[in-house]
């Protein structure tokens, strides 16, 4: 008997996180909706008479797209998504100076991003674009706009140079990615490249929060940025490989390498999250939020990837797919309660 007790016992401790993450999975959810719905209001108190004021003088430079990646993504989940995991970790609630530089950052991003990828700036064009001193006129629609979420994200930000800073060091990772466009890079190199512009971006995406993050948190953040822009390779595939974008995953011939590539580094950062010494109830709930909010669907992504694999003798060849077997929409209520089940069996735990 007390065999079995013991086999109960340790198949109960095996699977409690399991348990726990299930349990939890409601209010996660429910609290990540939240946060949506209040960013949403947000924005449509506040952001929603710049983007009028600038359609209305608009050039031709802005577009339904930059519209929308304002306020159906960056704006939208920069804010409800990572500042709010910032804020959880240190037991804080979001400032409205803090929502207001948070939104603004992520306002910039797509516009920042079409520099490069739309409009073809020149880097050093680009480089005087995020100059406070700058002494380059803006003319586009689309750089005035830039501008006006420039110019108030530091007005709200803890500290104005810090986010200068940051957002140069975005800039670099930038530049070092125009490197892909061009192909030939080794696997070690394109590691380099996609974990430094999406490590730099988190840390960009931090500088807003306070306290400002030094040693071990920084290095998280880095890290954890770095794992959030190969999940964005991963969804992105479909455009990449249109675009002729050398990526980890354009390169992938078997996906089970590139899952446990994004689950190994996962884990890592995980354990390193419980190690700086928060409370762990802050962990968690950081952790769920990036997890409910980016890592689970993912998962759900790679797994559409690795059925089209099947399709080609077990080997992943980007070329041979079609746009709906590479886009993996996260709308439908099918890949949501996918989404759902990863979080709680495949999003690594303590």
């Amino acid at each position: 008997m007390r065999f079995f007790i013991n086999l109960f016992s340790l198949y109960i401790m095996t699977h409690l996180h399991i348990l726990s993450k299930t349990i939890g999975l409601p209010g996660t959810i429910s609290g990540v909706l939240n946060n949506i719905r209040k960013q949403q209001k947000f924005l449509g108190q506040y952001i929603a008479p710049i983007l009028k004021d600038a359609i209305s003088n608009n050039d031709g430079s802005l577009g339904d797209a930059d519209i929308k990646k304002i306020n159906g993504y960056y704006g939208l989940a920069v804010p409800a998504i990572l500042g709010e995991a910032f804020c959880v970790l240190h037991g804080n609630e979001m400032s409205l100076a803090a929502r207001w530089a948070s939104t603004c950052q992520g306002a910039m991003t797509g516009l920042f991003d079409d520099f490069f990828d739309k409009d073809y700036l020149s880097d050093d064009a680009v480089e005087q674009l995020i100059k406070i001193d700058k002494t380059l006129t803006t003319t586009r629609s689309n750089q005035k706009l830039f501008d006006i979420f420039y110019k108030k994200a530091l007005e709200n930000a803890p500290d104005k140079k810090l986010l200068q800073d940051a957002l140069f060091d975005v800039y670099k990772a930038q530049v070092e990615s125009k490197k892909q466009e061009a192909g030939g890079l080794s696997t070690e190199e394109l590691k380099r490249i996609t974990f430094y512009k999406g490590g730099s971006s988190a840390l960009f995406y931090h500088t807003v929060f306070s306290p400002e993050a030094i040693g071990k948190e920084k290095k998280l953040l880095y890290d954890l940025g770095a794992v959030m822009q190969l999940a964005n390779d991963i969804f992105d595939v479909y455009k990449d490989r249109e675009a002729g974008i050398q990526t980890l995953v354009t390169d992938e011939t078997h996906i089970g390498k590139l899952r446990s590539l994004f689950s190994n580094k996962l884990k890592e950062h995980y354990t390193d999250a419980f190690n700086l010494g928060y409370p762990q109830k802050n962990t968690h709930k950081f952790l769920n939020i990036l997890s409910i909010g980016i890592f689970s669907r993912c998962f759900v992504c790679l797994d559409q990837l690795e059925q089209n694999e099947k399709l080609t003798g077990n080997v992943f060849d980007v070329k041979k797919y079609s746009r709906q077997q590479l886009i993996c929409d996260m709308d439908t209520k099918m890949n949501m309660l996918r989404s759902a089940k990863k979080h709680v069996a495949e999003v690594p735990w303590r």
